[in-house]
């Protein structure tokens, strides 16, 4: 069985779910209406101004690009072990804290990264699965791609609900 890394299965399935958020699976209906509009040109709000209730809102779970700094924690972390100058238990408390760090730093970055953006909103977080779930218009949902911690678009349904006593971070 083929090892596949993570960054490449969260890199193909961002791409669907990009492709999904853009609304491509849905451009028209069966008489090639533009989705969510009426026979007589107006959207299901009935206001004729083609943005529907929530029309424009889309949600994600975005992928935190955490991985390179968890594994420079870990390296640093190891060598202390093999130098002598840390046991393995306190190893393993500093590595679940040095990861805890880093994947809050990365909600926040992109918590502030929201706060900037127009239309976009960071509705839950899951600090052990390194995931936030996103909301807002399509295309603010579609540029949070650029912020710094964000690795991958996902779908919403895809987001890792916070487990009983586990940390969540909802916004």
């Amino acid at each position: 069985m083929t090892d596949t890394p993570r960054r490449r299965v969260l890199a193909a399935a961002a791409t669907g779910s990009t492709l999904g958020l853009a609304g491509c699976g849905d451009l028209a209906g069966s008489d090639g209406d533009a989705a969510g509009q009426t026979d007589d040109g107006t959207d299901e709000s009935g206001d004729g101004t083609g943005s529907g209730s929530d029309g424009d809102d889309a949600r994600a779970t975005v992928a935190l690009d955490v991985q390179a700094e968890i594994q420079a924690a870990q390296a640093e972390i190891s060598t202390r072990v093999q130098e002598g100058n840390l046991s393995q238990e306190d190893a393993q408390a500093e590595l679940l804290d040095a990861q805890t760090e880093i994947v809050s730093a990365a909600i926040e970055d992109l918590e502030s990264y929201a706060a900037d953006a127009d239309g976009l909103a960071v509705e839950n977080a899951n600090e052990q699965a390194g995931a936030a779930l996103v909301s807002g218009s399509a295309a603010a949902v579609l540029d949070a791609l650029e912020a710094d911690p964000v690795n991958a678009l996902l779908s919403a349904a895809d987001f890792p609900a916070p487990q009983e006593g586990g940390q969540s971070n909802g916004s």
